[in-house]
């Protein structure tokens, strides 16, 4: 099996493979036990959750349409870190929640 890059090289995890296999689903991310992880291809990066500092409910606007502009809102969470900050880019309001329930844990 693979293994997960760290984004945050200096709190690299152990054991990193079994916290992945034990993480939960929630949209494209997963969320385990000692990090968040993020998919980039067919590979997986992940963030310990003990280099994020901080944790903001934000979201993005989307707009589409030329003849009927359409502008959609859409919930993120940025999680500020020592090395810079991480958007989560979700589609619904509920797996916002999940996440942020997660992380409180």
């Amino acid at each position: 099996m693979f293994t997960p890059k760290c984004l945050a090289g200096e709190h690299a995890l152990e054991n990193v493979k079994e916290d992945f296999q034990s993480a939960r689903r929630v949209e494209q991310y997963r969320v385990g036990k000692a990090a968040l992880y993020f998919p980039e291809g067919l590979r997986w990066n992940y963030l310990p959750l003990d280099a994020v500092t901080e944790v903001r409910e934000s979201f993005r606007v989307i707009s589409g349409g030329h003849c009927v502009p359409i502008r959609e809102k859409r919930p993120e969470i940025d999680l500020v870190t020592a090395a810079g900050v991480y958007h989560v880019s979700l589609e619904k309001e509920d797996s916002m929640q999940a996440i942020l329930e997660m992380l409180k844990k």
